[in-house]
Order: C-alpha cells, then structure tokens, then sequence
C-alpha cells in the first residue's frame, strides 16, 4: 500500500449508479467474446498488480470448478459443505438472475449492497485511474472476477473497522503507530473461496489463479461450441485447462450416504455434481491440513457436515418451484413456477425429467408415504364434496413458458424437451412465448422496470414455430392427452391473439403472460397451472423478479 493511501475506499454512491458503471464494461453484445479465447488474456495480471492483489490471491485456498452442465451446483454443495465444516467461505458464481451481488457469497449469504458498493468503487476508481490504452479497462467479467478477488482477500477488514476506531482514540498521542501494521493485524480473509468459470477454462478469468488447492470439471456437453469447439474433445481440451494437480474420476454420490434425508438441490443428476463436491471438500481439508475431517472414509459414511451441506444447500433458478405470491384465488398453489435454466439439449432432458417427476409427486419422500385404496380414496373425495363443494378436484394443466437466446437452436431444445416429458406421460397443455425483460447491454438491478419497452417479437415467434411444428408431428397423442380439458381454460392472451385450440401463444412482454396466467386460475377456479419456465437463465431471473413479493 503506498504511504498516505488508505485501504478504506471512496464513500459510495447510488447503487444505481454503480450498475450503470458496471454496464459501461460491457463491450460486446453477442456471446462470442474474444476475451474467452485467449484474446490479451495476460492483461488479467496487469489488472492484479493495479489492485495490489497479487500477493493476496496467492494467499487465497482455492476451489476451482469448470464444465458444461453442473459447475454451479458442484461449488454450491462444496460452499455449503465447506461453510458446515466450520469455514469461512467466499462462493463466486455467474450469471445472476436478479441482481448481480447474487455471484457473490460470503458463508452463504449475497454480499450486502453496503458492502458491494464500497469494494466496486475501490476497485472501478482504482482501474479508471490507472488504466491505459495499452491496458484498457477490463471487460465485464473480467472485472467482476476480478472484484471476487479484492472482496474475498479483504472481506473481513471492514467488520473491525469501529473496534479500531475505538482502540486508536484510547492511544496516549505519544505512541506512534504504523497504520499499515494494524490493519494487517485485523486483517482476515475467507478461509476458503471457490469459483466457478464463467466460460471455459483455459481463457477464462477465473484461470489467473495460479495456485489452486484443488481444481474439478464437471460433466460435459455441447455448448458455446463457436468459442470452446464443435467436438467434445476440443471442448474438454479448453475445460481442461484449468487443472494443475493429477486427475482423477469421482462416482455419483450413494443416496444411502445421506442417512434418509434429500439433497437440497432438486433432480437426480445431482448426486452427479455431490460426488465431486464431495471428493473436492475432501481433497480441500487434507491439502490444508485439516486432516480430522479429511482423513474419515467416506466410501460406507459421511461426517455430520457434509450430510448438512449437502441438504442444506440452495441455488436459485436450478429445479427451483415457487409458488406465485400474487395471485388472488381461494386455494393456495393454484398457480406454481418451476424454474430451471436450462439451455442445452443435455440439460433440457434433465430439466424435463426432473419437471415430470415433481409434476407427478415422485419424491422420495412421498414413495414413502402409506398407499390409500383407491376405493377409500374415492369414498373421502364424495364425502368432502358433500359438505364444502369447492373441494372437488381440480384439473392439473402443465405450461411452458420458454425463451432462449438466438445463438441456441430450438429444434434440439424444444423436440427434446417434449419427447422427454411424453416419455414421463406429461403433456403441455400450451406453451407461451414472450422476450426477455433483461437486457443484455445493460446491468440490471432487483426493481422491476417502469415501462416494458416494445419488443422484436421475431425470435419469439420462430420458437412458436418449431413448437407448433413439433406438435403437429404428435398430434395424434397430445390431443388424446389434452383435449379432454380444453374447455377448462378460457384464452384471453390480449395482443397474443390465439384462442383454446392453439397450442402456442406469443405474448410482446413478459409481463403480460405472467398477467395471462394469473387471469386464468383467477377465471378457472378448478384449474390448477404447473408452469415450466426454462430456456434461458435471464427469462428464469425476470420471471422471479415478477412472482416474487
């Protein structure tokens, strides 16, 4: 630290403000951004030595995670476990959904706007001061990455901020102290920080990191093939390039290893990405030398701590069900979201599976519940409906609700979205299409846009299409499935136009197919929507923004 300088950064502004900073990094409108292939990626050290985090980011005991399906879920279970351990924990992941301090986590919780602004400000004024046409300022996730650094390396020197306050107003003015000497002694990091790869590997940000206690790739797939490669190889060539210790296979974990209890993140590919959390927590302890917890074998049990981890581990947008808050009818959960980003033919099976089976009740827990005899079932249903008439059953319809970017090809992601929930016997009764509220030149914040501007309704209406197409191609056993309830749904889309024998509506925002769903419980009172939305991590986000009070 130069003398005269203080660690404390400029008082913060608007949160506003900062996000219109933040969006001022954003160079490019499409995905395919050269930084994540190798363009000037030696700029990143430039960036570390401006921040004086070099020294700082050597310190850090890192966990570090690529691959193409799986990577967030891996560093959630890893966070979780790690943070029930007893550690301090720093968890950088991306992208958010509602509101970027969500990419980053300290021992479980989004960073706090207090604190966000004041390390942001640090570190853009900082870069803005210091920058060059040589070394320009980074782009957005470079800096972002980079913010994950500073917060995590110095988290900790702002909770004793008063206490030191306090202990120099006792000092006689006769003692001469060196500042940088104190807050060194106060000053304490994260115990362990993990970071997910924004894209990649080998170029990616995260990747400056050169000193990793332990490094994981989870499954892989086809995506992003215009930067990463069109063959698997290629594409686990580029994740690859993130390890720098011996490799290993890691099993799915044994759901017998859980004790009876569930994981906290939804869908069986789970225990996929719990296994190499499992072997990543592990590897962590013994390399820091925690060797109580990481010497027990975990082949037959699992500590108390990773068992609470992994069932009490959270990540939002992921095989997530939330009921909306705002509709007015008289029964609770007539209207639910199933949420979940998928937006590969890979992870839009899962999604499709998972979303049957909890459609359909198929939960451990409920497998386990005592069957009632179909005879004694129906008995009670007259019974009830004797007495209060508004207990009498009501229909279940499943909708999606679906959006994508254009770089993703719906006829893979829609056909297989379809087929895999055919095969689980859950048919759509229609889906809708709307835009993005997001936008992607611009940083958004938690608060709902005042105005939704007009919409290029183009993409929306060729994703109608390939659906619309997909189902003539089935026709014969959608009707079969679905046509039996067509009259329980009044249609009234507004500038959607359609009516109740369409399959497929488009609606110009998002905000009125949320308003349309709503309108139909409200209108339908035997009618119950299970709603998939799916497709796109920014849809996911926006419809979170709306249902949420």
């Amino acid at each position: 630290m130069a003398d005269g300088e203080k660690e404390s950064p400029d008082a913060p502004t608007s949160y506003d403000e900062a996000m219109e900073a933040l969006s001022s990094l954003i160079t490019k409108r499409s995905r395919g951004n050269n930084s994540n292939k190798g363009n000037q990626f030696d700029l990143l050290f430039h960036y570390l030595k401006i921040l004086e985090l070099e020294d700082a980011l050597d310190d850090l005991k890192i966990v570090h995670v690529a691959g193409t399906k799986g990577k967030g879920s891996t560093c959630t279970f890893t966070e979780s476990i790690l943070r029930n351990c007893g550690f301090r924990t720093g968890l950088f992941t991306s992208p958010h959904l509602i509101d970027v301090r969500e990419r980053f986590r300290l021992d479980g919780v989004d960073i706090s706007q207090e604190k966000f602004l004041a390390y942001f400000w640090w570190c853009f004024n900082r870069l803005k001061e210091r920058t060059t046409e040589d070394v320009p300022m980074p782009p957005l996730f470079r800096f972002l990455t980079l913010l994950a650094f500073k917060i995590f390396s110095a988290e900790q020197v702002h909770k004793y901020w008063f206490h030191l306050q306090h202990c120099l107003s006792c000092l006689s003015s006769e003692t001469q102290l060196n500042w940088d000497l104190i807050c060194y002694s106060f000053f304490v990091q994260v115990d362990v920080a993990i970071l997910e790869v924004g894209l990649g590997g080998r170029f990616d940000a995260t990747n400056v990191v050169q000193k990793p206690v332990v490094c994981g790739i989870a499954s892989l797939g086809y995506d992003h093939m215009e930067i990463l490669g069109d063959t698997l190889g290629k594409i686990a060539g580029e994740k690859a390039g993130i390890l720098k210790v011996d490799l290993q296979v890691v099993p799915p974990l044994d759901v017998n290893l859980l004790n009876g209890q569930k994981l906290g993140l939804e869908g069986e590919h789970q225990y996929v990405n719990a296994g190499l959390a499992i072997a990543l927590s592990f590897t962590w302890l013994k390399r820091t030398g925690h060797l109580e917890l990481a010497n027990q074998d975990h082949t037959d049990s699992l500590p108390e701590q990773f068992i609470k981890g992994l069932t009490a581990a959270s990540f939002q947008g992921r095989a997530q069900i939330v009921p909306d808050q705002y509709v007015d009818s008289e029964k609770d959960g007539d209207l639910v979201f199933y949420l979940d980003g998928a937006h590969s033919p890979e992870s839009m099976e899962i999604c499709a599976k998972w979303f049957s089976g909890a459609v359909k009740g198929e939960h451990q827990s409920d497998k386990a519940k005592p069957q009632v005899s179909s005879s004694t079932h129906q008995l009670k249903k007259n019974i009830m409906q004797v007495f209060d008439p508004s207990s009498a059953e009501r229909v279940q319809l499943e909708i999606l609700l679906f959006n994508c970017m254009t770089v993703r090809d719906p006829e893979l992601l829609l056909p297989q979205l379809m087929k895999t929930c055919a095969s689980q016997d859950v048919y759509f009764k229609k889906a809708l299409f709307a835009p993005n509220m997001s936008v992607y030149h611009k940083v958004g914040t938690h608060a709902l846009p005042s105005a939704v501007p007009e919409a290029d309704l183009s993409w929306q209406l060729t994703l109608q299409r390939v659906w619309d197409n997909t189902m003539q191609k089935d026709k014969g056993r959608e009707a079969k499935q679905v046509n039996h309830v067509a009259e329980e749904m009044k249609d009234d889309t507004g500038k959607g136009g359609g009516s109740h024998e369409s399959s497929s509506v488009v609606f110009p925002s998002l905000p009125l197919a949320i308003k349309w769903l709503r309108d139909t419980v409200r209108q339908n009172q035997s009618v119950r929507l299970q709603v998939l939305v799916t497709g796109s991590l920014h849809l996911v986000g926006d419809v979170l923004k709306l249902i949420r009070k």
